[in-house]
């Protein structure tokens, strides 16, 4: 039996699913919360949280997905929305699937099982989205990224490049700028370091 919880603003949405997957017979909603804090409170035994997107308490999706993932719990994200921007910060976060709330009762079950296997639980216009490369950095920026994004400080980022520590700033600024361009605003660079190769630092 998959335990499900279903984190959503909407409490008739919660009574919906549990009619709905109580025909599966293999999967069953065994809790329901607004936040992930009284998620969390209540402490329920679930395999697979269903996460609304947008929570009335204005906490970010991808820090819910990663605060729920810490308790070992695989998250698949349920929202009216799949737009590029959410779609890849949850990823990063650590959500095994992404459906959008009017996708079948057939594609529900299909994803949460999946989640719950530990397989990818995505449509194919989502995956696209999610596998559109980065924007393309020059190789100061990715250099400037991946020391500061693997623990350098600016000072230090600064000295192994050679440059000033203004100099950096600007790399990581202009970094920032191309994520905003593809509607993607990131706040701190360094959780960006995966999407990017390594840079060897020159022999």
């Amino acid at each position: 039996m998959i335990r499900v919880a279903v984190i959503d603003n909407d409490k008739l949405v919660p009574a919906g699913l549990r009619a709905l997957l109580a025909e599966t017979g293999d999967i069953r909603v065994v809790h329901a919360a607004t936040t992930v804090g009284d998620h969390l409170a209540a402490a329920p035994e679930a395999d697979v949280v269903l996460l609304d997107l947008r929570l009335e308490d204005g906490t970010e999706a991808a820090a819910n997905v990663a605060r729920l993932r810490r308790t070992g719990v695989r998250v698949l994200v349920f929202s009216v929305h799949g737009d590029r921007r959410h779609v890849r910060a949850t990823v990063r976060a650590g959500a095994g699937g992404y459906l959008v709330k009017d996708d079948d009762a057939a594609k529900l079950t299909d994803a949460i099982r999946n989640v719950h296997d530990g397989q990818p639980a995505f449509t194919a216009e989502l995956m696209t989205i999610i596998n559109d490369d980065p924007p393309e950095l020059s190789p100061q920026e990715a250099r400037a990224l991946y020391l500061y994004g693997t623990g350098s400080t600016l000072a230090a980022t600064a000295r192994r490049m050679g440059v000033t520590i203004p100099t950096v700033r600007s790399y990581l600024t202009r970094i920032r700028a191309k994520w905003a361009a593809i509607d993607e605003p990131v706040d701190d660079v360094r959780t960006l370091v995966d999407q990017y190769q390594p840079r060897p630092e020159p022999s």
